[in-house]
């Protein structure tokens, strides 16, 4: 190790900068490109010297000025905050046209799903009109048998590519009627919540692998990749807003007869504005995350909360969808009385089945999962916990849930074994996670928060069911007490705040594991 002095105080150091007073000890170049303050000991034996001199007057070394620590490094935090990020290396170009296939793909997918599912969506609808009584195709029945078929027929089914597309996006549908004869007038509004999973892997498989094809053809930093995908969430929101605009439909009817004048009207409409802010939000997370594994860059991240929160849904998804399978088959045997696999089409199982992993899932994070219906007089309300088990209310004694409930069979105990899908999982984050000898909490708290804050989304955008409202009744609507509903869910906040105490406490098991394992 080589000793030398400082020459602003002259004690001993042997770095580059002094110790006592950080004073920056290499010489310059040349004195012209120097600044700061003139040496006042010899750097190489420490004596003193005027500061007039160019040379020791013990040894003779040359005096150089010397650039004090602290002023450079004023100078160069100064430089650094006003220095505007260079973003010219975005390519605008490939950005759009990652939003226009993502697009496009989303289309498509929605087009061969409508096409696929067209007879099921007439069954669908016909079922929603026994349990409705008022679904607009009756109306619309009743209309026609009053005052004649001379109007336009109503488009049979209502559901096309459109509404596929829109409730992609976690949009819901709202089919409004509204009714006058002789002066007396009544309506409706019927609001589907259609948050399914399997319609969601849509744009989020689109928008992941046009991010991954930006992240593989424009190189970057992490701003340059958001700022790209911030520019996709545009361009993508715009263009499934202005489907939007035509998705729905419109049916109008009149008729004039002995004097009576009446006149119908149904309509389906989605809101622009909404539109456009759902697929934006979409477009810009999902190209964001697929363009960073496009280039790499994630798999350089060995762990950050960010990737570990990813991993830990996807897994987590993954693995209960095969448990729900198991569990449906198992459920939808010969020898259950109230269903069997030939009364349900493959497309609805595969739904269900998808739908049904999330709520596992969503269940084994703690959350509560409910159903709560009014449909033909039957009133029930079930809320399932993993801890706390099923609980319900109706009012048919022997509804589904009746038998269900007292039958549960070893269902208590399966969802205790499932609870370690989700425990082995937060540890092994947390184990990942950990770096260093010292558990650095701030990450394991990032990774908690954005690990509950995706489940709170999804929770709240897979959410499904139907509400009817009458805004006005009359004939034989007035009857009506109770409006038909159905939700099957949980709560995004209750959601939010399991999720994050749940996988925050395991992480930092997991990680201290990891530090203990390491001593």
């Amino acid at each position: 190790m080589i000793i030398t002095y400082c020459t602003t105080c002259g004690n001993e150091v042997s770095d580059n900068y002094c110790p006592f007073d950080g004073t920056f000890q290499l010489h310059a170049e040349t004195p012209s490109i120097t600044s700061g303050a003139k040496p006042k000991f010899c750097s190489d034996c420490g004596t003193e010297n005027s500061i007039n001199e160019q040379y020791c007057m013990q040894c003779g070394s040359f005096q150089l000025p010397l650039v004090p620590f602290k002023a450079e490094r004023i100078q160069e935090k100064v430089a650094t905050s006003h220095t505007i990020p260079d973003l010219s290396g975005i390519n605008k170009r490939l950005a759009i046209l990652c939003a226009f296939l993502a697009f496009l793909a989303v289309g498509i997918m929605s087009f061969v799903l409508s096409e696929g599912l067209q007879q099921q969506a007439a069954s669908f609808q016909q079922t929603l009109n026994e349990l409705t009584e008022v679904w607009p195709t009756e109306v619309a029945n009743d209309f026609y048998y009053n005052y004649g078929t001379e109007n336009a027929s109503l488009t049979d089914p209502f559901f096309g590519m459109t509404d596929y597309w829109m409730a992609a996006h976690l949009l819901n549908s709202t089919l409004s009627f509204d009714m006058t004869e002789d002066g007396e007038r009544f309506g409706g509004d019927l609001e589907l919540q259609s948050g399914l999973l399997i319609l969601l892997l849509l744009p989020l498989i689109s928008l992941l692998i046009a991010g991954c094809l930006y992240g593989r053809r424009a190189s970057g930093t992490f701003q340059h990749y958001w700022v790209s995908s911030l520019l996709i969430g545009l361009i993508y929101g715009v263009l499934t807003a202005l489907i939007a605009l035509i998705a729905g439909f419109q049916f109008n009817a009149s008729a004039q007869d002995s004097g009576i004048v009446a006149s119908l009207a149904i309509e389906n409409n989605y809101p622009f504005i909404k539109a456009f802010f759902a697929a934006f939000f979409l477009g810009t997370i999902f190209s964001f995350i697929g363009s960073l594994y496009g280039s790499a860059t994630m798999k350089q991240l060995t762990s950050s909360p960010l990737k570990e929160s990813i991993r830990t849904i996807l897994f987590g998804i993954s693995i209960s969808i095969p448990v729900m399978v198991l569990l449906l088959y198992r459920f939808m045997s010969d020898a259950n009385p109230f269903l069997s696999f030939d009364d349900l089409p493959a497309t609805y199982f595969l739904i269900i089945a998808f739908q049904g992993g999330f709520l596992l899932w969503n269940a084994l994070n703690l959350s509560s999962l409910t159903l709560d219906m009014n449909i033909l007089d039957e009133k029930l309300q079930v809320m399932y916990s993993a801890l706390g088990g099923l609980k319900f209310q109706t009012n048919d004694p022997f509804s589904l849930f009746s038998f269900l409930s007292s039958n549960p069979g070893n269902l208590k105990l399966y969802m205790i074994i499932g609870l370690l899908i989700p425990i082995g999982l937060f540890l092994w984050a947390g184990y990942r996670l950990q770096q260093g000898g010292v558990i650095q909490l701030h990450r394991i708290l990032v990774f908690g928060l954005l690990y509950a804050f995706m489940m709170s989304l999804l929770t709240a955008g897979l959410n499904t069911g139907f509400t009817f409202k009458l805004d006005f009744s009359a004939r034989e609507f007035q009857d009506m007490t109770d409006a038909p509903f159905l939700f099957i869910g949980s709560s995004a906040i209750a959601t939010f705040f399991k999720c994050w105490i749940f996988s925050t406490l395991l992480a930092i098991c997991g990680a201290y594991w990891k530090k203990r394992k390491a001593e």
